[in-house]
């Protein structure tokens, strides 16, 4: 892709070299496959399963990144983020590829001088967006603290470009919660938030989401966990820094805020797509996840649905109603394009 489109050298890895790895086996050398180890035993494996398929593979790849942490401000997360987002359409759009995890270790930059790159890594849960296997469900990929609401629950819908962006979402809000550089971090290592439940349990981490994201007075709950510096008592200079960094974070509220809109209360998609609405299937005991936990997840699932007088209650997803082609595109387009407006104005100022 990179050679024909050029604009986006860098913001995707380039493969050098690679190759299969290699086992002996009894003087013989053999691919080191989960077939080649299980042996006979993969005829106990659930019919139709692909975990035999794996295949141990090491690749080369160019260019060498920086992990987010080592951001020095919330300006040079934007334009990474942008960069990743760009990626990620161009992929799609141009090798109908989707990635399907992007998360805090997925995406990483690159610095020249004082120009800063990103770059979107690890294909490994990608897939053909239009392959059967996206279509047919349940199926939950991803890195859990990141991965969308449809995932989460394995939806019968295929995943599209929204449920990314909604990772996307969810990382910068983590990223707002625990700090985005490394000293930050080692201040909030002991924070108490409701955001510990995304990493904890599936029902739970469903239920915050959904929550969280039904409205902008939720959000705000949240965003108001968004790093704060200690109080400093060092003098002003630091205590302009500080006044800096809480600016910073600021700004990162405003964009998330931005976000949550276009992707769950888009003004450019029919209402049924709006908000956070799911269907309660009710022919189906709940998922293992501790009896409190699925007690709550129901309750909340249960919400008043608006029906026409006269006519049965018609359950709305709005979730899988995002799901549908032309939406998750209108929903994709506008994430990028809202991200990348912050970028252009960040970097038109540097």
């Amino acid at each position: 892709m990179v050679d024909e489109h050029p604009e986006f050298a860098g913001t995707v890895p380039r493969l050098e070299d690679g190759g299969i790895v290699r086992l002996d086996v009894n003087g013989q050398l053999a691919i080191d496959s989960v077939e080649t180890v299980l042996g006979d035993l993969c005829r106990h494996l659930p019919k139709h399963s692909s975990d035999y398929a794996y295949t141990h593979v090491r690749l080369a790849m160019t260019p060498v990144g920086t992990r987010l942490r080592e951001l020095r401000s919330v300006a040079e997360l934007v334009v990474v983020i942008s960069d990743a987002l760009q990626a990620h359409k161009a992929v799609l759009d141009h090798c109908q590829i989707l990635h399907r995890d992007i998360s805090e270790n997925n995406i990483m930059f690159t610095r020249s001088g004082n120009n800063i790159h990103g770059m979107l890594i690890d294909f490994d849960n990608a897939v053909d967006a239009n392959a059967a296997r996206n279509r047919s469900g349940p199926v939950c990929t991803g890195t859990l603290p990141f991965m969308s609401v449809n995932n989460l629950r394995k939806a019968k819908v295929a995943r599209t470009a929204v449920d990314d962006m909604e990772s996307v979402l969810y990382l910068l809000i983590w990223l707002g919660v625990w700090g985005i550089t490394t000293e930050h971090r080692k201040q909030t290592h002991d924070k108490e938030t409701q955001l510990i439940e995304w990493n904890m349990d599936v029902g739970m981490a469903i239920r915050n989401k959904r929550l969280t994201m039904s409205s902008k007075s939720n959000l705000k709950d949240l965003l108001n966990d968004f790093y704060t510096p200690p109080m400093s008592e060092l003098g002003s200079t630091l205590q302009a820094e500080d006044d800096e960094t809480i600016e910073d974070y600021e700004d990162l509220q405003i964009i998330v805020e931005e976000m949550r809109e276009a992707i769950f209360d888009n003004p450019n998609v029919s209402g049924n797509a709006k908000g956070t609405t799911i269907r309660v299937d009710n022919t189906k005991a709940p998922a293992k996840t501790g009896r409190r936990a699925n007690a709550s997840v129901i309750k909340q699932a249960r919400r008043p649905i608006a029906t026409s007088k006269g006519n049965k209650p018609e359950p709305v997803d709005s979730f899988e109603e995002r799901a549908k082609p032309d939406i998750a595109k209108k929903i994709h387009e506008n994430v990028v394009g809202l991200l990348k407006s912050y970028a252009d104005l960040i970097r038109s100022m540097s």
